[in-house]
C-alpha cells in the first residue's frame, strides 16, 4: 500500500489545481475571445475596460467548478484514468458551472455581466478540461498495481474475487487464496490456494502482497446477534473484551470492567437525543423538497401516464420500524401486472419488467419522490435502510444473521447501501452496509450520504 501511497497526494493535488486552474484559464479566455475576436450573433466587441467594471466571483468559479466535477463522478477512477471515455461528463461539467455562475449572478444582482462570457466559457472550459484530463491521464497510471491476498474460501472471498475482476479501474490483482487448512476452495476457479492461515505473514513477504482483504465466514456471535435482534422490548445488551485485533476495527467508544475495555456491540441504535434532531431534519428537508420538486413530479406523472397504461403512483406494503406494515408510495416504473405471473420479485440487472421511461426514472432516482409524503409522515427517513417488502423480510430473516436489526430504525428514502452498491446488489451485502449505518448514524453520516446520492442520480449510477 505504501507503494501506491508514494507521490499519490501530490499527484491528487495536482491534478485538482490543474482542474481549478482550467476554471480561471477558461474564464479569462472567454473575456479575451469576445474582446478580441467576433462571435457569432453577438453585438460586436466588448471593450477592455469592462472587465475592470464588472465583478468577477472567483470563490464560486472555482466551487462551481469543483463541485460539478465531484457531484459528476469525475473523480472516480474510471474517469481519472480513462478521460477519454467521459467526455460528455466534462462538457456537461463545463455547462453545469456556466448555469451556476448564472444564477449566481442573477441572486446577487450583478445583470450587468456580458451574459455571452458564460457561454463562451462553458465551450472553452469543457475543451481544457478534456485535454487537461487526457495530459494527466499517463500520471494517474503511474503507480504500480496492488498484489492482494484473500483470507478466506466462502462466498464472501468469491464476491470480492468476482468485484476485482469486473473493475479492473481499481488496479488490483489477486494473488492468491489462503483458507483454513490449505485445502483446495471450491467454487473459486483461477485463483490457487497459496496455504493456510497460519502461513499468511510468509506468504505476504513471499508474493509480495500489498493488501490482505480477510473474508470471514459467519460466527456463532454473528448468529447470537441474530437471536437477540428478534427480541422485543428490552434486550441484553452485549459487551465485547475486545483482542488488539478488535481494537482496531471496533468504534472508539467503549466501557470498562475495573481496568478491563468493553466494546459495546447492540448498543440501541434509535437512542438518544440524535433521533429528535433527525426527525426535524427529515420533516424540514421533506416539506422543501415536496414545494421545490412539484413541478418536477407533475412532469414525471404527465410522462408515465402517456408512456404506458396504468396508475401513475404505485403503492406497495413495506416493513418499516419494528416490523410495522406502512404504504409506500413511488412513481410507478414498472408494466401493469409485472409480478401476476412470477409473484414478488427482487429487482435484477437489466430487468425486463421495467418500462424504458421507468429505467430512466430509476437511474435519476427521481421514481423515489412520492416517498417525501411518507417521510412527512414519520413512516420513514431520509437515510436509513431502504424498507423492505413483508415476502422478502420473511425469506432473508431465518437466513442472513442480523437482518432484523435493520428493522429497528426508521427506513431510508436513500441510504449508506444504495449510493454504495446497485439496486440487484445482494441482500446480504446491502445488510453490512445497512448495520455499518445504524450503528454509526449522525447528521454529518446523514448529509454525506445525501450528497453521495446527488451524485448517484446525476451519474446514473446504479441502473
Amino acid at each position: 500500500m505504501q507503494r501506491r501511497d508514494s507521490g499519490w497526494r501530490l499527484r491528487w493535488g495536482l491534478l485538482v489545481t490543474g482542474d481549478l486552474l482550467t476554471a480561471v484559464v477558461s474564464y479569462l479566455a472567454a473575456w479575451g475571445v469576445r474582446m478580441l475576436i467576433p462571435v457569432p450573433f453577438t453585438s460586436g466587441y466588448i471593450p477592455a475596460i469592462r472587465f475592470a467594471e464588472v465583478s468577477h466571483h472567483w470563490g464560486e468559479l472555482l466551487a462551481f467548478q469543483a463541485g460539478a466535477l465531484y457531484f459528476l463522478g469525475l473523480y472516480e477512477t474510471r474517469a481519472l484514468i480513462r478521460p477519454r471515455d467521459h467526455v460528455g461528463g466534462f462538457v456537461t461539467a463545463g455547462v453545469v458551472q456556466a448555469l451556476a455562475l448564472v444564477a449566481s449572478y442573477f441572486f446577487r444582482g450583478d445583470l450587468v455581466f456580458p451574459r455571452t462570457i458564460f457561454l463562451v466559457n462553458a465551450v472553452i472550459d469543457a475543451a481544457t478540461l478534456t485535454a487537461w484530463r487526457q495530459v494527466c491521464s499517463p500520471l494517474m497510471h503511474r503507480w504500480p498495481r496492488r498484489r492482494v491476498l484473500i483470507v478466506g474460501a466462502n462466498q464472501a472471498a468469491r464476491e470480492v474475487i468476482h468485484a476485482i475482476r469486473n473493475q479492473h479501474w481499481l488496479g488490483m490483482d489477486v494473488v492468491g487464496l489462503v483458507s483454513n487448512n490449505g485445502a483446495a476452495a471450491r467454487g473459486v476457479v483461477d485463483v490457487p490456494v497459496l496455504g493456510a492461515r497460519e502461513d499468511v505473514f510468509a506468504l505476504c513477504a513471499q508474493h509480495d502482497v500489498d493488501e490482505v482483504i480477510i473474508a470471514n465466514d459467519s460466527t456463532w456471535q454473528d448468529r447470537l446477534l441474530d437471536e437477540l435482534s428478534r427480541l422485543d422490548g428490552t434486550r441484553a445488551q452485549v459487551y465485547v473484551v475486545p483482542t488488539p485485533f478488535e481494537i482496531l476495527i471496533g468504534r472508539p467508544e467503549h466501557l470498562r470492567l475495573h481496568d478491563i475495555p468493553l466494546i459495546e456491540v447492540n448498543r440501541d441504535p434509535a437512542g438518544g437525543g440524535s433521533s429528535v434532531t433527525k426527525r426535524a431534519f427529515d420533516v424540514a428537508l421533506a416539506l422543501a423538497l415536496l414545494v421545490l420538486t412539484a413541478p418536477v413530479m407533475a412532469l414525471v406523472a404527465v410522462a408515465i401516464r402517456l408512456g404506458s397504461p396504468g396508475p401513475v403512483i404505485y403503492q406497495q406494503t413495506r416493513v418499516g420500524k419494528d416490523g410495522e406494515p406502512f404504504t409506500m408510495y413511488k412513481f410507478r416504473t414498472m408494466s401493469v401486472d409485472a409480478e401476476k405471473h412470477t409473484g414478488p420479485t427482487l429487482a435484477a440487472a437489466n430487468d425486463p419488467r421495467v418500462t424504458p421511461l421507468g429505467r430512466w426514472l430509476r437511474a435519476l432516482r427521481l421514481d423515489e419522490l412520492p416517498q417525501l409524503v411518507n417521510v412527512v409522515r414519520g413512516e420513514m427517513s431520509f437515510v436509513g435502510p431502504r424498507p423492505e417488502r413483508p415476502e422478502f423480510v420473511a425469506d432473508f430473516a431465518p437466513v442472513i444473521d442480523g437482518y432484523r436489526e435493520r428493522l429497528k430504525v426508521r427506513p431510508g428514502l436513500t441510504g449508506y447501501a444504495q449510493v454504495n452498491g446497485e439496486y440487484h446488489t445482494s441482500a446480504a451485502t446491502k445488510l453490512k452496509y445497512d448495520l455499518a449505518y445504524i450503528h454509526n448514524r449522525s447528521l454529518w453520516l446523514d448529509m454525506k450520504i445525501l450528497s453521495s446520492t446527488v451524485k448517484v442520480m446525476l451519474t446514473r449510477k446504479g441502473v
